[in-house]
C-alpha cells in the first residue's frame, strides 16, 4: 500500500503538467477518440477523456478557441447481438456524461461489424479516420494500442488502421494509443499507479517535457463521472461490470503512447 499512497498525491499534483502530458496533446482543442464499440469510451478511456476536459476547464465555450472533443464509435454500433439501435441511443447518454456534445458523438454501423473474431480492413478503418479527422478538424487522436486492452480483434483493428496512416505519413494529427497491461495489473485498480508512474517520475522530480507518453489519473469526481457514463449503457450492465468498475485500472488511469 505504501507506494500508491505516496505516488497518488504526487501524480494528482502533477496532473496536466508537462511532466505528464506532451505539449501537442495538452494544447489540443479538438481531440478525437476512435473506439470500436459503444461503452469502449468509458470502460477504457474515461480518464483520458475527462483529463483532457479538465485541462481546458477555463476555455470559453464558444468561438474558434472552444474545447470541442469528439468520440467516434467508428466501426460498429455493437450490433453483434442485434442491439445496434439501442446501443446507439445509449452512446449518446455516455457522451453527454463525458462532456461530448451529440453532434460530435458518432456511431457507425456500416461496413465494419461487431465481431470479436473478425479483423477489420485497415483501409476501410483508415478512410473513416481521415473522414472524421477532417470533418471535426481534429488536432489529436486517441485510440487503442495493438493489444486492444482486452485482446478484442475489433479493438486491435482500429489501432492497425490508424497506425498504417501514421506509417504512411498521412495528413492526420498526432495520434496516441492506450497501453495494454497483463491481467494482474489490469485488475489492480489504483494500485497500478505504482508501475504506471515509473516512466514519468524523472520529469516529475527534475522537470522537463514528456514527448511520447501521457498519463491521466482520475480524481474521485471524474471516476464517478466515468461510472455514470457507463451506466448510460443499460443494455450492457451485467454482474461482471460491477467488479470491473472497482478493479479495472482503466477506470482510474490511462497511460498513452505516441503511435
Amino acid at each position: 500500500l505504501v507506494p500508491p499512497l505516496i505516488l497518488l498525491p504526487l501524480v494528482l499534483l502533477a496532473r496536466g503538467t508537462p511532466a505528464l502530458v506532451p505539449a501537442d496533446l495538452a494544447t489540443a482543442r479538438r481531440p478525437i477518440l476512435f473506439v470500436a464499440h459503444p461503452d469502449d469510451e468509458c470502460l477504457f478511456f474515461s480518464p483520458a477523456v475527462l483529463g483532457m476536459r479538465a485541462l481546458h476547464a477555463g476555455v470559453p465555450v464558444g468561438g474558434e478557441e472552444a474545447y470541442r472533443p469528439a468520440i467516434v464509435v467508428m466501426s460498429s454500433a455493437g450490433n453483434n447481438y442485434g442491439m445496434g439501435e439501442t446501443r446507439r441511443k445509449e452512446m449518446m447518454g455516455s457522451c453527454e456524461a463525458l462532456g461530448v456534445v451529440k453532434d460530435r458523438c458518432v456511431v457507425l454501423d456500416e461496413e465494419l461489424k461487431d465481431n470479436p473474431t473478425q479483423i477489420w480492413n485497415s483501409t476501410i478503418v483508415g478512410a473513416y479516420v481521415k473522414k472524421y479527422v477532417a470533418e471535426f478538424q481534429a488536432d489529436a487522436i486517441i485510440t487503442f494500442d495493438d493489444g486492444g486492452v482486452s485482446g478484442h480483434l475489433n479493438h486491435k483493428s482500429v489501432y492497425w488502421g490508424i497506425r498504417d496512416l501514421v506509417q504512411a505519413r498521412a495528413s492526420i494529427p498526432p495520434a496516441f494509443s492506450s497501453t495494454t497491461v497483463w491481467l494482474l495489473r489490469k485488475y489492480s485498480s489504483i494500485h497500478d499507479i505504482t508501475w504506471t508512474a515509473l516512466a514519468f517520475l524523472p520529469r516529475m522530480f527534475f522537470g522537463g517535457q514528456v514527448q511520447d507518453r501521457a498519463l491521466f489519473l482520475t480524481t474521485w469526481s471524474e471516476y464517478l463521472t466515468g461510472r455514470r457514463a457507463f451506466f448510460s449503457h443499460a443494455s450492457q450492465v451485467g454482474w461482471d461490470r460491477h467488479p470491473y468498475m472497482v478493479l479495472s485500472r482503466y477506470m482510474m488511469m490511462n497511460d498513452l503512447r505516441r503511435i
